[in-house]
């Protein structure tokens, strides 16, 4: 998981709709209907394009990169309805406000979003949740929105295994339920990869130590090496896999 730099303003069609509709949705469930149906201008091609562009083309939970699979634009406030643990039965309206709303659109892949989070939404105190009002002022959601918040001030990791940050001498809450609706450490596919991406990087930065050295002292010219610094920028950066696994590794005392 890294942050997102989203571009605004939303697009066009979203904001063009995004009115009309929301005032159905609230006239519908006003009259106490709700079981509402959706209209699909989120999943315009124009709205997903800018989130996968926004991503780097990865999923905003496990950042994986595309690959084949067509994704989903997901709600990270869920628009039918929620529940707020596994098990749970679905609370019916979800944030319906905010099916149109550009700030609660991410590309996801099919697996987080499918498999995983579903209609998950915990909040760290539920009595604060108000969809009768429309109002998420006071909510502190135990998701992480990577949209809206730094992932780094709840998560950290060990080499590739992802681990809740101590905020105050305490495991984040928010880090911990992420990891946990996620399985962040329990798909294997994904720890592989993950694995796979840190190897190679500590090969690379060996390798570059190496060839530092031989520089230094004479025996290679820099000049007949190929740049490994600029494989690590590459497999470190924004638009690479995992690049929060290298951002936000536990530093040594």
């Amino acid at each position: 998981m890294n942050k997102i730099a989203k571009t605004y303003p939303a697009p066009a069609v979203l904001l063009n709709n995004n009115q009309t509709l929301v005032q159905e949705h609230t006239s519908s469930v006003a009259a106490g209907n709700n079981e509402l149906t959706f209209d699909d201008v989120f999943h315009h091609h124009d709205v997903k394009r800018q989130l996968m562009a926004d991503q780097h083309y990865k999923c905003a939970y496990c950042e994986r990169a595309k690959n084949g699979d067509y994704g989903d634009v997901e709600h990270f406030r869920p628009k039918k309805g929620y529940n707020s643990s596994l098990g749970q039965p679905i609370i019916k309206p979800g944030y319906y406000w905010l099916a149109y709303d550009w700030d609660n659109l991410l590309f996801s892949c099919t697996e987080c979003n499918r498999t995983y989070k579903k209609n998950l939404f915990p909040l760290k105190d539920e009595s604060q949740r108000d969809i009768q009002h429309q109002d998420i002022s006071r909510e502190e959601p135990l998701l992480i929105n990577p949209a809206e918040e730094n992932p780094g001030d709840y998560i950290c990791f060990e080499q590739h295994i992802i681990k809740p940050n101590l905020i105050d001498g305490r495991v984040s809450e928010k880090g911990q339920e992420t990891i946990k609706v996620f399985q962040l450490n329990d798909r294997m596919d994904l720890v592989e990869s993950r694995r796979r991406a840190w190897e190679l990087y500590q090969k690379l930065i060996l390798v570059k130590k190496v060839v530092d050295q031989s520089v230094a002292i004479g025996l290679l010219s820099q000049s007949d090496l190929p740049d490994i610094q600029e494989e690590i920028d590459k497999i470190t950066s924004e638009e690479s896999e995992f690049a929060g696994m290298f951002k936000f590794q536990v530093r040594p005392h």
